[in-house]
């Protein structure tokens, strides 16, 4: 779920974004996660932070000062941590004043984590960790979509050459790990040790699924839609747009609309 500010109507994602706004945003996003994690969902919320932008989103460099920073680009963050706990949050692409968010330490470990009280878990965006070591110093918790092996031996290779230490990949597997428990045992899951000659391995059954109202939820949106219309004046009578009117549509999404962003506009 999408927390970041609408500061440009050009940006693709503003179609995730709640708001202009960093208080709105927040306070949106707070009940957005509470409803979430009441049915047992860890929720996660992106893109954290100062990611305004998808054009060359994975090298841009969002230079801001201190109060900015703190008063626009992470209100909304801030908020939704302290009233909603939510369990995970994304970083962005982009770098913060020249440290790429999920290394930067300054916004994960001293903002989030220290200041705001988040005990959850931070993960990178898609392609987005470009040094797990640093990630890993900085309060980041899990690299995605996955490392596979070269990130792994990095990890080994920095605790060996005493670059990472113990006590802080320690720290970070808990916290995700805390995450995944959270979610089994508010789902209730019933668990089964299996025990071999190599390892001691967990077997978790799932309660009895429920299959969703969609009638019921497709009721809701439409109030939630109605409730939410806001009406503009139509100062110097623009519509309708008269029938001698002609009107540009340019570019490839005019052709092509692109329905909900289709995951990144």
């Amino acid at each position: 779920m999408a927390d970041n500010i609408k500061r440009s109507p050009l940006c693709g994602r503003n179609f995730e974004y709640f708001s202009e706004d960093p208080y709105l945003s927040g306070k949106m996003a707070a009940s957005y996660v509470s409803g979430i994690q009441s049915q047992g969902v860890a929720a996660c919320i992106k893109h954290f932070a100062a990611n305004n932008q998808e054009y060359q989103r994975m090298c841009t460099n969002s230079v801001i000062d201190e109060r900015t920073f703190r008063e626009i680009y992470t209100t909304g963050f801030e908020i939704v941590v302290r009233e909603a706990n939510p369990l995970a949050i994304m970083s962005s692409y982009n770098m913060i004043n020249g440290t790429y968010a999920f290394e930067n330490r300054h916004l994960i470990q001293r903002l989030l984590r220290d200041e705001w009280g988040f005990d959850g878990c931070v993960i990178s965006d898609w392609g987005a960790c470009n040094d797990i070591v640093k990630s890993l110093k900085a309060g980041g918790n899990l690299e995605m979509p996955g490392c596979g092996k070269a990130s792994a031996e990095e990890i080994i290779k920095a605790v060996r050459d005493e670059n990472l230490s113990e006590r802080i990949l320690d720290k970070r597997v808990d916290e995700l790990l805390d995450v995944i428990l959270w979610t089994y045992e508010f789902k209730n899951y019933k668990t089964k040790y299996i025990d071999s000659d190599e390892s001691k391995s967990v077997v978790l059954e799932e309660r009895e699924s429920i299959e969703p109202d969609f009638d019921a939820h497709h009721k809701l949106a439409r109030k939630a839609a109605r409730e939410s219309i806001v009406l503009l004046k139509n100062e110097g009578e623009i519509l309708p747009i008269a029938s001698d009117k002609k009107v540009a549509l340019i570019g490839q999404m005019a052709a092509t609309p692109r329905i909900h962003g289709g995951g990144s506009s």
